[in-house]
């Protein structure tokens, strides 16, 4: 076959990477635009972005979709609707509170205001599915909890005016909880009449409310209602309690009532129980403030995960490449240097003598050797005073601290710590350089005289 008659293409990996001349292009279509980048071309990591117009002459904006890449946020694709004005972002799985999706209104991105969060719930350990917010209420959803709960709702009211800073976090003046409302799954080792289906929490009225499971028998459940003691947000304090502040509906008339200890129990376990759920939902709020204060920062620097292996684009590993060549001829010209005539110095004292006689060869090799046990001798005597040094300054410190315990502040106390941990670090570092050093001193003695019994200079004389 005659060859080829065109000249073969060759192409660079950045051209082949680059798809399409300068990175990017653009494809109209009827009533929509695709733009197609580069990877890394765009610093937010952008690589398709689909604009959907209302008019052919593509001025009435309706939708927009991006598509994103190697994005350290996980952020993947933002689907943004100009005429509703919501916004939703899809992320990857590998952020820190595991936000899969993100609906929100463009005008306000901020806290307690209108959104929509969904989860990885098999990542989480609270088991949260999907969280919904608005300015006056919150609604969780869970899934596969060991307390069957699997729904939540918080009413919230007007936050009270406070003289506070401009620039207080809200979590100083949070929103006053009226209401909040529990619901289970059923749980099989109960029993219907036990096993709470929706917990109700009136905590403006002081009110706790409990609804149970229905039995497959009956089309209504029992109830059972709670009216708080004054003292139960007492911290310490032992519960009042009354019969007068129970009201309980029974769907089987023939049940015996639950006796008063078992009555105040349940009021205690309720009572505990508001206090933790209370504790939750100040979390979930806070977590919502974290989740958008680290989405504010992760757009501002959109930063994008370069490969190891990509040494053009990655400059910690080209660094390390670079560092390691840099080592390696270091090792090279350190080589270079033990090949060099070791004899050299010691000749030249005696005027280079064109050639040795016994005399001078076996005085020639006791200088060599003597001057390398002196110089292994100073080095062991180097690490040993150090070693020493360092020993003895941590004795100093810990009687110090022996004398100083009682009235140490927390500060120093911590700063003594960690003086010791590094202090025995380096005490330790010193002893395995000398254990070593005293492994190696012998066997580089012996390589020095066998390497002078076989030199060419010395050898007819040994």
């Amino acid at each position: 076959m005659p060859p080829s008659w065109v000249s073969p293409i060759n192409l660079t990996l950045k051209q082949f990477q680059s798809r399409c001349p300068k990175g990017k292009k653009t494809i109209l279509y009827k009533r929509s635009k695709l733009e197609k980048f580069a990877r890394y071309l765009m610093d937010d990591g952008l690589i398709t972005r689909l604009s959907i117009y209302h008019d052919r002459e593509m001025k009435e904006l309706i939708q927009v979709k991006e598509w994103y890449a190697h994005r350290a946020d996980k952020l993947d694709m933002r689907f943004h609707n100009h005429r509703s004005g919501q916004i939703t972002e899809y992320y990857k799985e590998g952020r820190q509170q595991n936000l899969k999706e993100h609906l929100y209104k463009a005008m306000t991105p901020g806290p307690e205001t209108e959104r929509t969060m969904i989860f990885y719930h098999h990542s989480r350990v609270d088991g949260l599915v999907k969280r919904e917010e608005t300015a006056m209420a919150m609604t969780e959803y869970f899934t596969n909890r060991q307390d069957f709960l699997h729904y939540r709702n918080i009413q919230f009211g007007k936050r009270p005016k406070k003289l506070e800073p401009a620039n207080a976090a809200p979590s100083h003046n949070p929103r006053p909880i009226l209401k909040i409302t529990n619901k289970f799954h059923r749980n099989p080792k109960k029993s219907a009449n036990e096993d709470i289906a929706e917990l109700v929490f009136q905590i403006k009225d002081d009110r706790i409310q409990l609804m149970f499971h229905h039995q497959s028998s009956n089309i209504t459940a029992s109830t059972r209602e709670f009216i708080k003691p004054p003292n139960a947000n007492d911290k310490g304090s032992i519960l009042s309690f009354a019969p007068d502040l129970t009201q309980t509906f029974q769907v089987n008339p023939h049940q015996k009532n639950a006796k008063n200890l078992e009555v105040y129990t349940m009021l205690v376990d309720m009572v505990n129980l508001e206090d933790k759920t209370v504790l939750a939902v100040r979390e979930s709020e806070e977590e919502v403030r974290e989740i958008l204060e680290n989405r504010l920062n992760e757009e501002a620097r959109s930063d994008l995960v370069i490969s190891v292996y990509d040494t053009e684009r990655n400059e910690k590993a080209k660094q390390h490449r670079l560092d390691r060549e840099k080592l390696l001829l270091e090792e090279k010209k350190r080589r270079e240097e033990m090949e060099l005539d070791y004899l050299a110095p010691f000749l030249a004292q005696k005027g280079d003598p064109e050639r040795l006689n016994k005399d001078q060869a076996m005085e020639l090799k006791l200088d060599c050797l003597a001057d390398l046990k002196h110089r292994l001798i100073d080095k062991a005597n180097l690490i040993q005073a150090r070693f020493e040094k360092e020993t003895a300054e941590l004795q100093k410190k810990q009687q110090w601290y022996q004398q100083n315990q009682v009235n140490m502040l927390k500060e120093d106390e911590e700063e003594y710590l960690e003086y010791c941990s590094e202090a025995m670090f380096r005490i330790h570092i010193l002893e395995l350089r000398l254990n070593r050093h005293k492994e190696l001193a012998p066997i580089k003695y012996n390589s020095l005289v066998q390497r002078l019994q076989t030199d060419a200079r010395l050898a007819e004389f040994f």
